[in-house]
């Protein structure tokens, strides 16, 4: 454990120290930058943001997203961007989904050359999914049942402001971590349940949810740089010399133990 965990951050390592690589926007006359990009994120923590929960109930980590983004850079560190994008929301014994086209603006701030490029959106979901979802589930164990009544109110528009960083691992290609804040218009949920020795819980929200993302970012035209090409020698060594480390590790751990 301890020597995949050190494997890892050999390679982690390697990638922020790429000094070299470089974001290659498109900004004034740049016409070697990159004018526009294709993305795919997917949610790693997806969760509602409750109003009411006096129970204190887990709602679990079952929430999923995923999303498709195409981004047009602009001049002055700006851009815009449309995607596609689906998200399921978990209560625990119950769910609700959104799926629709995301359009907005982005505001990047470091200098363009950077590999690490921060920034700021904002945008809006429009959701083409179910407007209204009630339904009656259920769960048992051995002499255990509970019964919940979900009624869900989905919006038909979202407004996403969202922060995040582009860690460009090579010229063209970008690792994306972005934090979302989904605040649907005329949206609600209200769950309840109960079990048949009378336990009560109920779960209410406004139609707010949470989403951290993680992805990839290919920017185009594409190129590929002499820095990229030390880059990819440097993350292709650490990969062998962290694979050496775990046959060493394991070599000596088998020594001591005969």
């Amino acid at each position: 454990m301890v020597s995949g965990c050190k494997w890892m951050g050999c390679c982690l390592l390697s990638f922020l120290t790429m000094q070299g690589v470089q974001a290659q926007f498109y900004t004034g006359n740049d016409v070697d930058g990159a004018r526009w990009s294709l993305g795919f994120t997917g949610g790693v923590l997806v969760r509602p943001i409750l109003s009411e929960n006096p129970q204190r109930v887990s709602t679990g980590n079952g929430g999923e997203s995923f999303g498709f983004t195409g981004e047009y850079f602009l001049p002055k560190k700006w851009a815009v961007y449309g995607s596609y994008e689906r998200t399921e929301l978990d209560y625990g014994y119950s769910s609700r989904s959104m799926e629709g086209i995301n359009l907005g603006v982005k505001r990047y701030f470091v200098p363009d050359r950077w590999f690490v490029q921060p920034y700021l959106a904002a945008g809006w979901l429009f959701n083409w999914g179910d407007r209204r979802e009630e339904n009656t589930t259920g769960a048992s164990s051995g002499e255990w049942s509970l019964t919940v009544k979900q009624t869900a109110v989905n919006p038909r528009a979202v407004f996403v402001p969202s922060v995040g960083l582009d860690f460009y691992l090579f010229s063209s290609v970008a690792f994306v971590v972005r934090y979302d804040l989904g605040i649907g218009l005329d949206s609600r949920t209200r769950i309840e349940a109960v079990d048949n020795r009378g336990a009560k819980y109920q779960l209410h929200d406004k139609g707010l949810y949470q989403r951290l993302n993680l992805g990839i970012k290919v920017t185009f035209p594409m190129r590929f740089t002499q820095q990229d090409g030390f880059s990819l020698g440097g993350i292709i060594g650490s990969l062998i010399e962290g694979w050496f480390y775990r046959l060493d590790k394991r070599n000596e751990e088998y020594y001591y133990r005969y």
